[in-house]
């Protein structure tokens, strides 16, 4: 694919949907490229004229090393911006501890790189049983709040994964209202994960409405990651998996506002496989006899549905040229 030949959206509101949507997650599956290999890749769509549709290089905590060697060798520019995802944790009272000291090493990598790298972003997951109790969430997310403030990336953006459980759908608004009830100015945003390598790691459509929908009530911002590669909810040819599309999600955050659509209506968006359903327009977006204007989708993309992760930015970009949504 020529990446010198610019995509051009073909009404503002694409424009709207795409801007800085993509966060590079080259390095993780499917795509699992290799640290260097992924890191030309990213280059390539940064020096590219689809460079508007990227945001940060997400990279985890384990290899700031070897990105550092790599950054020695690229070309004198930046800075560069990435997305680190800390350790994982398996208990909330080492959580604090283990984000404290993966900090302070992402503290020191950008030191090192002269003002030729900014970490914008972190993703780290809550332990699982963080939510099974309202004060024991509260309490977490509050000393979480606290180290990020604390530290030297108090004006990043921080999203919180939780983790899908057998009472997802009942642990999903403790989630949001805990992390709301944060004081700190420092604010944990929310993150879920629709896809991977597993059949297991998909949530239900109706879990994913669950979230989108606890998300517009309490206006909080997320972002969603894994497996959203692909536009159109659609079978995954290789897993044999229903995967979610992205156009999905956002077009089910904001119509779902706009709206105010119940749980089972937002499914009904998300569950949706027929790209003819989904129309932009010059002013705006239309899902079925379901509108909203660009205003909406401006505010939306800014302050609640802020971004997805994707290993690729080929197959999204060749899948919205096809849709025709994108032109060259």
């Amino acid at each position: 694919m020529d990446l010198m030949t610019p995509s051009i959206p073909r009404f503002s509101s694409v424009k709207t949907l795409l801007n800085g949507l993509f966060d590079y997650a080259g390095l993780f599956p499917p795509a699992a490229l290799p640290l260097e290999a992924a890191w030309q890749e990213y280059l390539g769509h940064r020096s590219s004229a689809d460079a508007w549709m990227m945001g940060p290089f997400v990279v985890p905590i384990g290899r700031l090393n070897e990105l550092a060697v790599l950054l020695n060798k690229t070309p004198k520019q930046g800075p560069f911006s990435f997305d680190v995802l800390p350790r994982i944790a398996s208990t909330v009272d080492s959580l604090p501890v283990i984000l404290t000291e993966d900090l302070n090493q992402c503290a020191e990598f950008v030191r090192n790189q002269g003002g030729r790298a900014a970490i914008d972003a972190f993703e780290f997951r809550f332990p699982a049983q963080t939510f099974s109790d309202a004060s024991l969430a509260v309490q977490t997310v509050a000393a979480v709040s606290h180290v990020f403030e604390a530290s030297e990336f108090g004006t990043a953006s921080v999203f919180g994964e939780i983790v899908r459980s057998a009472s997802f759908s009942d642990q999903v608004p403790l989630f949001f209202m805990a992390l709301a009830s944060s004081t700190f100015r420092q604010k944990i945003f929310g993150k879920i994960r629709c896809g991977g390598m597993d059949p297991t790691d998909f949530p239900t459509v109706d879990e994913l409405a669950c979230f989108i929908h606890t998300a517009i009530q309490m206006r909080y911002p997320f972002k969603a990651t894994a497996g959203l590669h692909h536009p159109i909810r659609h079978i995954c040819a290789n897993q044999k998996d229903l995967m979610h599309g992205f156009i999905n999600v956002l077009f089910a955050t904001t119509l779902g506002r706009v709206h105010e659509l119940k749980v089972h209506e937002i499914s009904k968006i998300l569950d949706d496989q027929n790209s003819d359903s989904f129309v932009f327009t010059p002013s705006g977006i239309f899902w079925k006899d379901l509108s909203a204007s660009n205003t909406d989708f401006i505010a939306d993309r800014r302050s609640l549905s802020l971004s997805i992760g994707s290993c690729s930015l080929n197959e999204p970009r060749a899948d919205l040229l096809n849709l025709g949504w994108l032109s060259k």
